[in-house]
């Protein structure tokens, strides 16, 4: 039986149903469930400031538009904005900005759930976030944790697009069975819980056991 839960809740995580299994994994989502603020419109205004941020969206605005219609890609519109913002960079530098930006930012972290998940850890579970954000700032974040996210290309510098599919709804089931291939051939072995708040996340809700949605 899956359960939904409240981030609110301190001391352990529930048992639930398969609480008797012999391993724990923990997938959390990043922008919104880990964090108060989304990461990627915040790491463009400690590039740029809000005027740049604006200005980059108005740059890709017909695009966004299409998005909005359904008729353009998320992933490409997500491509055409980090690539007006940080394409200039090699991946060496913009790793370096990366650091930057998570060193004057963990605060945007959401303490209820950072602190769950390390509390998990500290249990033995193991947890990795899986993100549709670029894994270059979201690990350097949360580097207590394994981080499944969205791959950029460089070449030498960010070259516009992603090496991976946008982890996004089916996708981030697709990376966690690719990183964790035991979970479809001994899934019985294994329970699996997965926080989420949006329906980016509603596919890694469904494939867990015990479902945390909506942190408060």
């Amino acid at each position: 039986m899956k359960e939904k839960n409240d981030f609110s809740r301190t001391g352990s995580l529930p048992t639930g149903e398969g609480g008797g299994r012999g391993h724990r994994i923990l997938f959390s989502d990043f922008d919104g469930t880990l964090t108060t603020s989304d990461s990627m419109m915040s790491i463009i205004i400690y590039q740029r400031g809000k005027l740049g941020l604006a200005l980059s969206l108005l740059r890709i605005l017909p695009w966004l538009i299409l998005m909005f219609m359904g008729r353009y890609s998320n992933q490409r519109t997500k491509e055409r904005l980090l690539h007006n913002c940080f394409g200039k960079m090699t991946e060496e530098e913009f790793n370096d900005f990366c650091q930057s930006f998570a060193d004057s930012h963990r605060q945007i972290l959401r303490k209820s759930v950072y602190d769950r998940l390390m509390e998990a850890k500290k249990n033995g579970d193991e947890v990795v976030v899986v993100t549709a954000s670029p894994e270059n700032w979201v690990s350097r974040l949360v580097p207590e944790f394994k981080v499944l996210g969205t791959k950029m290309e460089f070449n030498p510098c960010f070259t516009g697009r992603f090496l991976t599919p946008n982890c996004y709804a089916q996708e981030k089931v697709n990376r966690i069975l690719a990183a964790y291939p035991q979970l479809k051939s001994d899934r019985k072995a294994y329970h699996v819980t997965a926080f989420g708040d949006s329906r980016g996340d509603r596919e890694m809700l469904a494939f867990a056991d015990e479902q945390i949605f909506k942190p408060i």
